[in-house]
């Protein structure tokens, strides 16, 4: 992704958490994240739909969030839509909220890059984080992806797809 949109998509989401109520320094200030949580702890699962979702980017987050159930025994998801505020004010709320809650997720680089900064600015540690390049056809490598990362493990390299489109998968500990 590049810098510039990069930059412009960060600071549209600013604006919008400031408007609504959550704004950085907020979330800033939130108390800070536990040294450690086990793997069976709470797991909140992310996944994000990109501006031209098809069936099979449906299918992907899908078993993403699949493979997350298979190895987490309590899960919530939360689905990212574009810059829609309050997907953002409730992870918000979550950081801030003191509770040990591991954060995993399948996201675009630009909703990665959001929420990455917001688990950060909170104290909350991101424990992995990979770039893959996929595409929507990868069902079996996306469900695989979210039980090792609901249980701590090493988590499987995808093979490259050219021209697919760029997903960051990510475990925090907030």
């Amino acid at each position: 992704m590049h810098s510039n949109r990069r930059l412009l998509l960060k600071s549209l989401a600013a604006a919008g958490l400031a408007v609504s109520g959550a704004g950085w320094t907020q979330l800033a200030t939130a108390a800070n994240a536990p040294a450690a949580a086990s793997a069976a702890g709470d797991v909140l699962a992310l996944t994000s739909s990109l501006s031209a979702t098809t069936a099979k980017d449906v299918a992907l987050n899908e078993a993403f969030l699949s493979g997350v159930r298979a190895g987490a025994p309590v899960v919530s998801h939360t689905a990212l839509q574009g810059l829609d505020s309050a997907p953002f004010q409730q992870l918000g709320q979550l950081l801030a909220n003191g509770q040990s809650t591991v954060l995993v997720g399948l996201l675009d680089d630009a909703s990665a890059a959001l929420v990455l900064d917001l688990v950060r600015s909170a104290g909350g540690r991101v424990l992995s984080e990979q770039v893959h390049h996929v595409d929507a056809s990868a069902d079996t490598w996306a469900q695989t992806l979210g039980q090792k990362l609901a249980l701590g493990q090493v988590t499987p390299d995808a093979a490259f797809a050219a021209g697919a489109s760029t997903r960051v998968s990510f475990r925090c500990l907030i």
